[in-house]
Order: structure tokens, then C-alpha cells, then sequence
């Protein structure tokens, strides 16, 4: 159902409102780290990029109450119409994304979200003539935010026509990688991920023989590598076949396997652990045979690297929660032994105080709705992948349609006058 034509063209004026309101001196400390984040202690950046930043400080930047400014701003304002007051509180939910036009619809615009595989109906309070520079196949790169059943843009727009589409379907797979958070605003793709990381999980145990390994971090590349070529070459699916299989069938091609590069410290580490969690999914922990050892048996704190190591695991906040649980939860009397000699607390107690004590060091993990560690990519992006450079020939096999083929885009055009320019 199509927004009302008021809320769209009130948008404007509360949005301009709004970040007046932002710009109060309430407001002054809280903007300084983010600004300094986003650009640097030297401020450099275009009209472009400080309009998002601002877009995004207002709507979704938490401020030290936990609240963001839009929230502020409607409690200031009594007077609003209902309305109004939830379009203002629905700018929170930012949808982020690179996005593939589809159509014109009257005033709107459907575009298809490269990122979470959803259809959205896009307005802007600028009028549809700004809709004049996004012909079919052309992409926005946008932040959009409710109004009613529609969307709306928010802050800037960058648009790139349908030839930049190997860049952008790049970028696409790079976003959901770094984001998937925005990738499972679709539950389809949620369920998805879940099925495919307790697949690989069972895959991993058959091949190293649990869910919790340790090795010398020099051997962790190699044994990775052999991992991911038994993915792709030997686990077969209820009919019989691999993924080099499935790729060659649908694509005539599967893409070469990576050199897996893995971070230094890492591959330097004398132990390294791999932990495939049910929930967490796979973790790679550098010294993590230090603080195995030192949970089967605590009187190794007396030695610096172990009492080192698990100090580390406690204060690092890249270290999820749930690996010093995993290891606690063996023995939770040991446990509390670790902890009363690492924290000098003889009264420490796993059982009773051991969750209060992750909350303390890691509270925004100890907070956040577990999520899988696969991303899944949709189709198209894959194909893309493949297709690239780095495309590995297995079979003879069309990989785009033929450029007198219909665009697979919908437009109703030829290929090579479509897309396939």
C-alpha cells in the first residue's frame, strides 16, 4: 500500500529538524569519537560522506543513555502527531544496501537489495523526478528507512549504471561478508546460514575427528587448504554429488580454490585452536593449548605464558564468550580455581559468578543475539564470482545468457542492449 503523500513530503522537514536538533550543544561530545573514527583526527571528507555520517549519527548512533538522537528528538517534541512520532522512531531500522533497479511504479521505484535478497518499494521526499538518473538495471548504493508499507531514501544516493555491474556485484559479495547482519534481515537466507553451518560443521568433525582441534599454527594454513578441498571434491550430497559437481552442473565452472592466507599472529602462534561451535561457528584461537591446559590443570598459573594466555582470553574482546565457558563447564570446581588465583578472589565461584564475570570483560558479546558465521551469497553473485578471473574451466558451458538472449533482469530488452552492455 502506497505511503501517504503527507508523511513523504513531511519527511523533509523533520529530517532538516532533526539534524538541527543534532547539532545542539548536548550533542557536541557525543558526535567527537565517531567523527574521529570515520574520518581521522584530520577531518577529510566530501559533502557525500558527512551526509551519511550525520544520517547515520542521528538515527542509529547509541549515545551514553543508550538511546540515539531521533529517540531524544521525539521525546522533545509532545506536540507531533502519532504519525509522525512513528515514522520518526521506525528511522532506526537503517537498511543499508546495494541495490538493482527494477521498475518505475508511479511515484516509487523497485529495486532489489543485492545484499539481503529482498524487493523494496523506494520514495523520496525530493519528488520521483530524482528517479530520472536510475533506468532499469542501474544500482544505488543507499541507505533507506520506513515510512508506512514503503521506503524511504535516506541521505545520500550514489548511482552507477548497469556496465558497472562486475564492480558492483564485487562489492555486493564483499558487503555481506563484512555485514551479515544486513544479509539476514531475510530470515530465508537466516534459516539458510544455520542449515549450511551445521553441514559444515558435521563436515569438519569427519575430517579432523572433532569439533575442538589444536595444532602448530605453521601447519594451520595447509590443514585448512585440505579442508576446504575435501569440502569441495569429496563430501557428497544425498545424490551422490560434490560441490565441484553441482558448480560444473549449474555454471560450467567452479572457481579455483584460494591460497588461504591466514593473519600472523596466528600462523606464528606455537598452539592454535579450532573450535567448530553448534551456535558460535568455527573460531581460530592463537595459544589456545596454553588455556586448555591450564583448565585441566590450574596450577600451571605459576608459569608466566599460562597465566598470561588466559588473562588474554578474559581481556580480549575478540575472544567470544562462550570459549571460556566451553572450557569451564568441563570441570566448573577447576575452573573456579582459575579464577580465584588469576583474580585473587578466593571466593570465586564458576557456578555462581562466572557469567557476571563475562559480562563484565566482554559485555557487548555477552549481549548480542548469536548469528551464524556463514554468509550466504544469492546465486547471481555467485555466478558472478565464478565467471571472474579466477574461474577455473571444468566443463564446456554457458555462464550469461547470449546476447540476443531476454535479460534475465525482467526489463523485457535484449541482453546486449540491456545489461549486457
Amino acid at each position: 500500500m502506497p505511503a501517504s503523500a503527507r508523511l513523504i513530503e513531511r519527511s523533509g522537514d523533520l529530517k532538516r529538524d532533526l539534524l538541527e536538533f543534532a547539532k545542539g550543544p548536548e550533542f557536541r561530545g557525543a558526535v567527537k569519537q565517531p567523527i574521529e573514527k570515520r574520518f581521522g583526527k584530520v577531518f577529510a571528507g566530501n559533502e557525500a560522506e558527512v551526509g551519511n555520517f550525520l544520517d547515520e549519527f542521528v538515527l542509529q548512533h547509541r549515545l551514553p543513555d543508550g538511546r540515539t538522537v531521533v529517540e531524544r528528538f521525539v521525546d522533545a517534541h509532545p506536540e507531533l502527531p502519532d504519525d509522525e512520532r512513528q515514522m520518526l522512531l521506525g528511522w532506526r531500522d537503517v537498511v543499508e544496501g546495494i541495490f538493482e533497479v527494477q521498475r518505475r511504479a508511479g511515484e516509487a521505484l523497485i529495486v532489489d537489495n543485492l545484499i539481503d535478497e529482498l524487493s523494496y518499494r523506494v520514495r523520496s521526499n525530493m519528488g520521483p523526478q530524482v528517479w530520472s538518473r536510475t533506468p532499469p538495471c542501474s544500482f544505488l548504493i543507499a541507505r533507506l528507512v520506513p515510512v508506512e508499507d514503503e521506503w524511504l531514501v535516506s541521505g545520500y544516493i550514489y548511482t552507477l549504471p548497469a556496465s558497472a555491474r562486475p564492480e558492483v556485484y564485487k562489492a555486493a559479495v564483499e558487503a555481506s561478508s563484512k555485514s551479515p547482519r544486513a544479509v539476514f534481515r531475510n530470515p530465508v537466507k537466516l534459516e539458510q546460514a544455520w542449515k549450511v553451518q551445521r553441514e559444515e560443521r558435521e563436515q569438519f568433525i569427519a575430517f579432523f575427528g572433532s569439533d575442538e582441534v589444536v595444532l602448530r599454527g605453521s601447519e594451520l594454513a595447509e590443514r585448512m587448504q585440505a579442508f576446504r578441498h575435501y569440502q569441495a571434491r569429496e563430501v557428497r550430497d544425498a545424490d551422490g554429488r560434490t560441490v565441484a559437481d553441482r558448480a560444473r552442473a549449474a555454471y560450467g565452472a567452479m572457481p579455483a580454490e584460494p591460497d588461504l592466507k591466514m593473519p600472523d599472529d596466528v600462523t606464528r602462534a606455537e598452539t592454535v585452536g579450532l573450535i567448530y561451535d553448534e551456535v558460535e561457528g568455527l573460531h581460530f584461537l592463537s595459544d589456545f593449548g596454553l588455556v586448555r591446559e591450564t583448565f585441566a590443570n590450574p596450577n600451571l598459573l605459576v608459569d608466566r605464558r599460562h597465566s598470561e594466555a588466559v588473562t588474554g582470553y578474559l581481556r580480549d574482546d575478540t575472544v567470544s564468550p562462550f570459549v571460556l565457558r566451553r572450557l569451564a563447564q568441563r570441570d566448573p570446581e577447576r575452573a573456579s580455581r582459575v579464577f580465584q588465583r588469576l583474580l585473587r578472589q578466593r571466593g570465586f565461584s564458576w557456578e555462581r559468578d562466572g557469567e557476571a564475570l563475562l559480562r563484565s570483560y566482554k559485555p557487548e558479546q555477552c549481549e548480542r543475539s548469536p548469528l551464524p558465521s556463514i554468509t550466504p551469497i544469492s546465486p547471481k553473485l555467485a555466478l558472478d564470482s565464478i565467471a571472474g578471473p579466477t574461474m577455473e574451466k571444468m566443463a564446456p558451458g554457458p555462464t550469461r545468457p547470449g546476447r540476443n538472449d531476454p535479460c534475465p533482469c525482467g526489463s523485457g530488452k535484449k541482453y546486449k542492449r540491456c545489461c549486457g552492455r
